[in-house]
């Protein structure tokens, strides 16, 4: 017997989630005080770490557990919808760009190289548009405005949200974090958008060329 659908209040849940972390993500901008910063020792690498935003960090490590926190109870409750995974999609660029954004602005801002900070401004922008472009082509090739999650969509997301735990936690940013993520996008995001211009059936949970076959769309004349 198939589950019932969720209603009411728990229809909404997932959604409520991921609003919050929409609206978390901008009160990060609040929590960059100095006065929270402590001094951390690791004695397993017996190094001391100085000005750790320690609030900041603490916030942010929150809003990423609803990451998987909304999508979990969508299934489970069976309140999966369109606007449901938009507001999932919103919530993860948003807390992505500004937690980098915060990193490179506030945290490692100093010690940044002009060239550094548009390397850094031109991976945000494509953050971006990599999610206006795939639901565009999916609303015109598939009247659908769904944003597909490759696996290379997911370990771009899944790297910046490693990196940027990093990049707070040791106030610096390693060139070569910077380059592979940003190559890591560039792919994801011409993989995701020649999927839906050659697909013949849109499916949002596509894993990727090279990963998962579809059949294509039928050309004529």
């Amino acid at each position: 017997m198939e589950a019932l659908k969720a209603s009411g209040i728990k229809k909404q849940l997932p959604n409520i989630i991921s609003c919050f972390r929409i609206a978390g993500a901008f009160s990060l901008l609040f929590l960059t005080k100095k006065s929270w910063e402590v001094e951390i020792t690791l004695h397993i690498v017996n190094k001391t770490f100085s000005n750790v935003p320690i609030v900041w960090i603490i916030a942010y490590l929150l809003l990423l557990c609803t990451d998987k926190l909304d999508g979990t109870l969508a299934r489970r409750l069976k309140a999966e919808s369109a606007l449901g995974a938009a507001l999932d999609s919103l919530g993860d660029v948003v807390v992505l760009v500004m937690g980098a954004t915060l990193c490179f602005v506030r945290f490692v801002g100093d010690n940044l190289k002009p060239w550094q900070f548009w390397l850094y401004v031109g991976m945000m922008t494509l953050t971006v548009l990599n999610k206006v472009l795939v639901f565009v082509l999916a609303s015109i090739y598939h009247g659908k405005g769904n944003m597909v999650h490759t696996y290379f969509q997911k370990a771009f997301a899944a790297g910046c949200y490693v990196a940027i735990f990093f990049w707070a936690f040791l106030r610096t940013i390693p060139e070569w974090s910077i380059y592979s993520l940003l190559l890591i996008n560039i792919y994801a995001t011409i993989d995701e958008c020649l999927y839906c211009i050659r697909t013949a059936e849109y499916n949002v949970d596509f894993k990727g060329h090279g990963i998962e076959k579809y059949r294509k769309r039928v050309r004529l004349g």
